[in-house]
């Protein structure tokens, strides 16, 4: 689907919304999913591998709304969670144990011994060596160890978990370690990551291939050594960039699933774990806000909102990562006045809230409303409570059907303090 779809759908749903009765006084912005978008991207997630032992996990921390989470468990698909208290989380959606993919790097003895005691057949990736030694002589779930893969994805640096310094995983460079590991405590999955937002196919495929060769390798070694256990699931992480899928055009995804047929063929001999998570949602959801103010300073405009860095904390803080902005006037139509530069300005006090700059845009004034389209992942899960702002109301748009519901209400910054 074209961007400029989804733009379309958030003016009808701003309109069908405001119909409704669902936008109030107060309402100065609205954050919106769409269950239409959200399904197109995991079913084609689950088409490109076409791989008949697969679990995709998608990542919980990249949006963690509970009503969004039920229903990604609600179409069989799998939750990775980064912290116990989303392995929690995944549990009150209604997700069976065994599609949970369990990933915190600070996992302690008593959040194991619940995982082992009560999540019976989750997968369970340790981080390090020194966490493996932590783990039960038979766990009641499927143990897997982290490999730092040391390759260049070109992930920013920030989001890159595979250089020298990482915190993630056991560096593949100790190879006799990883294989030693895998002989001495009961591992049976081999897990890898390499960053966010990555942009090369190749050397993200690389980090994979070298997976594989040690897959193969330990269980060469298991059955020197006469042990029956062997690495039979491989975990292949996300962080692929988002990207639109257009109807006729080979996707990113696909690109990538092709890469892995040809260099890495036996990745469909094992069984396959992925966890997608700014892939899934980016392109799914989008936000509008009412415009406060534009005010003219020099040859451009600064155009303040009520969203920023409060909601879009990686883009203000890192790099803008393709969100779209168009803006619509008080009857819900797209303005047609003249285009002028705009810095579109968040509502924190501070001076880096901004969510883009020099956008060419219709003349903004007061009464109009900018709608935000790309913000489905990795916003409201970072949602920061600098300035003690209201969390905006949250709506799920079906557009197909042409219904919208709400999610959860406006709610204080501190309300459950």
């Amino acid at each position: 689907m074209k961007e400029t779809s989804l733009i379309e759908e958030a003016r009808w749903a701003w309109k069908e919304a405001f119909s409704m009765g669902l936008i109030h006084d107060k309402d100065t912005s609205i954050l919106f999913q769409s269950w239409g978008r959200l399904e197109r991207y995991t079913n084609h997630l689950i088409k490109a591998f076409s791989h008949p032992k697969s679990l995709h996990a998608v990542a919980i921390k990249t949006q963690p709304h509970p009503k969004i989470l039920e229903k990604i468990v609600k179409w069989g698909f799998g939750l990775e969670a980064a912290s116990i208290e989303e392995v929690k989380k995944a549990l009150k959606a209604g997700i069976s144990p065994e599609k949970i993919v369990f990933d915190s790097p600070v996992k302690t003895r008593s959040e194991i011994t619940y995982c082992h005691k009560n999540v019976k057949g989750m997968r369970l990736n340790a981080n390090s060596i020194e966490e493996l030694e932590r783990m039960p002589a038979n766990p009641d779930f499927q143990l897997g160890l982290r490999i730092n893969p040391k390759v260049k994805t070109g992930a920013p640096d920030v989001y890159d978990v595979s250089h020298d310094e990482s915190k993630f995983g056991v560096p593949i460079t100790e190879r006799e370690k990883i294989l030693d590991a895998i002989l001495r405590f009961p591992v049976t999955l081999l897990h890898v990551h390499s960053g966010s937002q990555m942009a090369n196919i190749a050397s993200a495929s690389d980090a994979i291939c070298l997976l594989r060769d040690i897959a193969i390798e330990a269980n060469s070694l298991l059955v020197a050594k006469g042990i029956s256990r062997r690495i039979k699931t491989l975990d292949i992480g996300g962080g692929l960039m988002p990207e639109e899928l257009e109807t006729g055009e080979t996707s990113m995804m696909e690109q990538y699933v092709s890469n892995l047929r040809l260099r890495c063929p036996e990745l469909w001999e094992f069984e396959l774990i992925t966890e997608f998570g700014q892939w899934s949602y980016f392109f799914t959801g989008y936000a509008i806000s009412k415009i406060e103010y534009s005010i003219q300073k020099g040859d451009k405009y600064i155009t303040y909102i009520h969203i920023g860095a409060d909601f879009l904390l990686r883009d203000s803080y890192v790099k803008p990562r393709g969100i779209s902005f168009g803006i619509m006037d008080s009857s819900f139509q797209w303005k047609r006045t003249r285009k002028v530069s705009h810095d579109i300005a968040g509502p924190l006090c501070f001076a880096g809230d901004y969510l883009a700059k020099n956008v060419p845009l219709p003349q903004a004034e007061e009464t109009d409303i900018m709608i935000l389209a790309g913000t489905g992942s990795n916003s409201y899960g970072l949602w920061s409570r600098h300035c003690s702002r209201d969390i905006p109301s949250f709506l799920a748009v079906d557009f197909e059907r042409k219904k919208v519901e709400k999610l959860s209400p406006r709610l204080e910054a501190f309300q459950n303090f």
